[in-house]
């Protein structure tokens, strides 16, 4: 079916998860509202929107994007800077230079979606506070998604560079949070936030995503108790063994988000370097080490698991780690080692190492955590099969190319 793009641009309303077909009555599935006229064919030659009333029916390649529940009002332009042109660093120009440093937020424009309110850009929070961005933060926005990475990894960064010539780019640095992390938007938070409609509009017309991608982003959730969880800017993302990410060795659970080719699973890794013990109705908690390590999981090689596919978490690297002198029972707790597995304590007392077989779990939390950890396992076998994915085009290679055009 086809979908419906509109010339004019009516104020956003609060729209539910439904598709919109050629009946205007009812809404579109997953996606803001706010108009993406994306005609890809012309985005390099027309720095307006000249799409017509009667020319806006949208096939597969020509979409709108509409809004989630989302309540948010079209805003006059106060200004008429010019606006971004692409988010492929590969076609970048002078023209999408940007300098942040000092702001605690920015609203550039992007050509893909010029008649609308500018894309929401800030450094991070403090509290409720928002934080200026840093001295020196001039630079380009730019889609990156690695090499061996599924589409729902992509995500826009910063790159900071000497000067406004593109040609920079490749001996750039992306921007960093103060806690080390990369400043980046997720995909997750491009797909659901009507803040992003812009960034949304300019991926779509660059053919960085698609609009199935963008509809996948909005699936992917996971339980939280009562609570739906979504993946933010923030979350730990992984999609492959022996990717490292980052745990405090305090935290009582750990949540990881696993990506796949078609979608993304939670898993809460609980009490790995803790100890929980149960006296009547009481729980306690016992955290024998405070600091930070990388972890990462593996295909276990141990002679108890030949033959099946069991995932083991193996401390990578130990970043700090400090002794809190607990006594009793957590005396016993295994100190991480770098280059060591984790381990675990079975119920006997036995500590053994931390393992999940994603065929034959034996617990409620081995159940739970088999479905996302069976994602490793086809990532690893569409990298032996040579297998593809749909993620329209790839710039962040070992090489940057830049494409001539007649922007």
């Amino acid at each position: 079916m086809n979908r419906i793009v509109r010339a004019s641009t009516p104020p956003l309303r609060c729209w539910h998860h439904t598709l919109r077909v050629t009946c205007p009555g009812v809404g579109l599935r997953g996606l803001d509202r706010v108009l993406a006229d994306t005609v890809y064919g012309h985005v390099a030659q027309a720095r307006k929107r000249t799409i017509s009333g009667t020319a806006a029916v949208a096939g597969p390649e020509r979409r709108t994007v509409l809004a989630p529940n989302i309540r948010a009002t079209v805003k006059p332009k106060l200004y008429r800077s010019v606006p971004l042109g692409t988010l492929d660093p590969r076609r970048l120009y002078s023209k999408d230079f940007l300098v942040l440093s000092g702001l605690s937020s920015k609203h550039p424009r992007v050509i893909a979606a010029d008649d609308i309110p500018g894309v929401d850009l800030s450094y991070c929070r403090q509290g409720r506070t928002r934080l200026a961005f840093p001295s020196g933060t001039q630079g380009f926005l730019y889609w990156h998604l690695e090499a061996d990475a599924p589409a729902l990894a992509g995500q826009v960064r910063f790159r900071i560079t000497t000067s406004s010539d593109p040609a920079t780019f490749p001996e750039g640095h992306d921007l960093q949070l103060p806690d080390g992390r990369t400043w980046n938007i997720s995909i997750f938070r491009i797909a659901r936030m009507s803040s992003y409609a812009g960034l949304r509009a300019q991926l779509l017309s660059d053919k960085l995503v698609t609009v199935q991608l963008l509809d996948t982003a909005l699936t992917v959730s996971g339980s939280n108790g009562v609570k739906i969880e979504h993946p933010s800017s923030s979350s730990t993302f992984v999609w492959k063994f022996r990717q490292t990410f980052a745990v405090e060795l305090e935290s009582t659970s750990i949540r990881i988000w696993l990506l796949g080719s078609s979608g993304g699973q939670l898993l809460r890794l609980e009490y790995l370097f803790s100890l929980k013990e149960a006296t009547g109705t009481t729980r306690l908690c016992h955290a024998p080490f405070i600091g930070k390590a990388l972890v990462q999981f593996e295909r276990s090689t141990l002679p108890e698991h030949k033959g099946t596919r069991t995932v083991v978490l193996r401390v990578s690297k130990i970043i700090e780690l400090t002794k809190t002198g607990s006594t009793g029972p957590v005396k016993w707790v295994p100190e991480p080692e770098e280059g060591g597995l984790v381990m675990m304590r079975k119920v006997n007392g036995e500590w053994i190492p931390w393992s999940v077989n994603v065929d034959k779990p034996w617990s409620e939390y081995h159940i739970k955590g088999s479905t996302s950890l069976a994602v490793l396992f086809e990532h690893d076998d569409q990298q032996a099969g040579g297998g593809t994915k749909i993620r329209g085009n790839e710039p962040d290679r070992l090489h940057i190319k830049r494409i001539v055009s007649s922007r």
